[in-house]
C-alpha cells in the first residue's frame, strides 16, 4: 500500500468527502453531550450538536476485530468470519472497497494491530498504517498528512485511536490531569505485567473495586485527550476538504467498570456498558438532534452507501437515512454475541481461556486444562487456582468434564437481543443453555423484569434463534498472540 503522503494532488474533488472516527473502548455514557457531567468534550459534543446523535447505539460483538469488521462490511460476525479479537474475517466488501471502485481515494490509519491488514480490515484503502501503541494526537499527527495532502478524488479516511483502552493512562499535558493514585498504580502493574490481569479484571483482592473513583477519573482523562486530538482533525478536514462531506464518529465497544462484575475489561460481558456505543453523524440533509432508537454498528457502511448513492453488496445492516432526516425507518431489533473471557482464571464465566490453556468455573470448583493436563482446584482455599485437588474429589471431576463437553472452548458466550425499550441477555449455564435476563430502560436500571414481562423475553428470545453458529475455537497466529498479550487479552 502507498504511504500517506503520497496522496498528494492539486484539484478539489467533486463528489462527497467521508471521515469515520471511532474511538477503541469509548463507552456511550462518557461524553458531555450524552450527559456525563465531568465529561470534557467539546469537540465530540459540537459535532453532536451538528449531526445526528444515536443515543441508544450498539456493537454486534463487544471486542475490536468483529466490531470493526461490522462496522465496514455491513455484516453480523458470523457472516463475516471474525468472532474474537484478533481473527481475521473470511468473507465481506468493505466500504472501503465498494469507494475505491467508485473512484474515491481510501486511507485508513489504526492505533492497534488487531484492526489491520492481517485482519483484512485494510481492504480497498489506498493507504493504511498501523500505528501500534501511538496515542490520538500522534495519530491525527499523521492523518493531517492525508487530509493535507488535497487529493484529486474524493477521500475516505478512517482514523481509529486507542486511548481509552486499561490501563488508563493519560498523557500528562492532557486537557485533565488527575492524581488518581490507586488507578495509577492499577495499571502500572498491569502495563508491567506485575499484576495478573485475570485479578484485575475480577476484582479477586478488592484492588480494581478500591480505585474505581480514580479509575473513572483517569477514563474521564484519557477520553478528554482523544477529544483534544479528534478535534484538531475535525477542524483541519473542515478547512482542507469543505464541510459539505460526511462525518461519522463511533467506537468498536464499551468498557466494564464494575457492571456485570467485570473491572476495566470488556468482551465477555453484554452489559450496557459494553454493548452500547456513541454514533453521530454529519452530512448532507441530516437533521440535528438525538434518536432514542436503536441504531447498530453495521449500519453504518449501509447509511454511508445509499447517502453516496452507491449500491451495496450484501449486508445485514441496514440504510438509517431516513432517521437522519428525523423520519421512521431503520431496524427494530439489535442483536449480539460476547466474546470469550480469555484468561483462565477469570470464575466468574462458566469456560474462559483459550484452547492451550482453559477452565471450567463452577462454584467453588474450577477444572482446568493446561496444553492436555487437567487440575482441579478449590477456589475458597485456591483462588490462584495452584494447588491440584482431583485425586481427592473424583465425583467433581467427573461433574467439571461433563460441563466441559456442553460448552468447549471459547464456545460459553453470552447473547443478546434488544429494541427501543427492553434488552435481553442470556448468560451460558453450567448444565447447558442460558440464564436470562430482562431489563427495562423505563424502569430501574439492572432490575430483572422478566417475571413482569414474559411475552417480551419470547419476543426477543424468537429475535435471537437461529441468529449465527457456535463459534469454534481458534489458536491466533504468533504475530496475533503477542499483540493480544500487549493489550492485555491474554497472559
Amino acid at each position: 500500500m502507498a504511504p500517506l503522503i503520497a496522496l498528494a494532488a492539486c484539484s478539489r474533488p467533486q463528489s462527497p468527502e467521508v471521515l469515520i472516527v471511532t474511538v477503541d473502548t469509548l463507552r456511550a455514557d462518557r461524553l458531555g453531550y450524552a450527559g456525563h457531567a465531568a465529561a470534557r468534550t467539546p469537540a465530540l459534543d459540537g459535532l453532536a450538536g451538528e449531526g445526528r446523535a444515536f443515543l441508544q447505539a450498539t456493537t454486534p460483538f463487544p471486542r475490536t476485530t468483529p466490531a470493526l469488521a461490522s462496522m465496514l462490511t455491513g455484516l453480523w460476525p458470523h457472516h463475516h468470519g471474525s468472532r474474537e479479537v484478533g481473527q481475521p474475517m473470511t468473507s465481506g466488501t468493505t466500504l472501503a472497497s465498494v469507494l475505491s471502485a467508485a473512484g474515491w481515494r481510501t486511507v485508513g490509519l489504526s492505533a492497534t494491530p488487531v484492526a489491520g491488514p492481517e485482519q483484512g480490515l485494510a481492504a480497498g484503502f489506498d493507504a493504511f498504517e498501523v500505528m501500534a501503541d501511538a496515542r490520538a494526537s500522534e495519530v491525527v499527527d499523521r492523518a493531517l498528512l492525508a487530509v493535507d495532502a488535497q487529493p484529486d478524488r474524493p477521500l475516505l479516511m478512517w482514523v481509529h485511536v486507542a486511548d481509552p483502552h486499561f490501563p488508563y493512562l493519560p498523557p500528562d499535558d492532557g486537557p485533565l490531569r488527575p492524581d488518581a493514585p490507586r488507578c495509577r498504580r492499577l495499571g502500572e502493574a498491569a502495563e508491567g505485567r506485575r499484576g495478573k490481569r485475570d485479578a484485575i479484571y475480577a476484582d479477586r483482592d478488592g484492588r480494581s473495586s478500591a480505585a474505581l473513583e480514580d479509575c473513572r477519573a483517569l477514563y474521564d482523562a484519557e477520553v478528554a485527550a482523544v477529544d483534544q486530538a479528534v478535534g484538531r482533525l475535525l477542524a483541519a478536514w473542515r478547512e482542507r476538504r469543505g464541510t459539505d462531506g460526511w462525518v461519522v464518529f463511533t467506537a468498536d465497544h464499551g468498557e466494564n467498570q464494575g457492571e456485570d462484575g467485570l473491572w476495566y475489561e470488556h468482551g465477555p460481558s453484554l452489559d450496557d456498558a459494553a454493548w452500547r456505543v456513541p454514533l453521530v453523524v454529519v452530512g448532507p440533509g441530516v437533521v440535528p438532534g438525538t434518536d432514542e432508537g436503536v441504531a447498530r454498528l453495521e449500519d453504518v457502511a449501509p447509511t454511508l452507501l445509499s447517502a453516496l448513492g452507491l449500491p451495496p453488496p450484501a449486508m445485514d445492516g441496514v440504510d438509517l437515512g431516513p432517521r437522519l432526516r428525523g423520519e421512521p425507518g431503520g431496524p427494530s431489533v439489535a442483536l449480539a454475541e460476547s466474546g470469550s473471557a480469555l484468561h483462565a482464571g477469570m470464575s466468574g464465566y462458566v469456560v474462559a481461556g483459550r484452547r492451550k490453556r482453559w477452565c471450567v468455573h463452577a462454584n467453588p470448583w474450577s477444572w482446568c486444562t493446561d496444553r492436555g493436563a487437567h487440575t482441579l482446584h478449590d477456589r475458597r482455599t485456591d483462588p490462584d487456582l495452584r494447588v491440584d485437588v482431583a485425586a481427592a474429589h473424583p465425583d467433581v471431576v467427573a461433574a467439571m468434564e461433563a460441563v466441559a463437553l456442553t460448552w468447549p472452548p471459547e464456545s460459553a458466550r453470552q447473547r443478546g437481543a434488544r429494541d427501543d425499550r427492553f434488552e435481553l441477555v442470556g448468560r451460558p449455564r453450567a448444565e447447558g443453555g442460558y440464564a436470562w435476563t430482562l431489563t427495562d430502560r423505563q424502569g430501574t436500571p439492572g432490575e430483572d423484569v422478566s417475571a413482569r414481562f414474559p411475552e417480551e423475553v419470547e419476543r426477543l428470545r424468537a429475535a435471537l434463534e437461529g441468529w449465527g453458529t457456535p463459534a469454534r475455537a481458534e489458536e491466533p497466529d504468533a504475530a496475533t498472540l503477542e499483540a493480544l498479550r500487549a493489550l492485555g487479552y491474554v497472559e
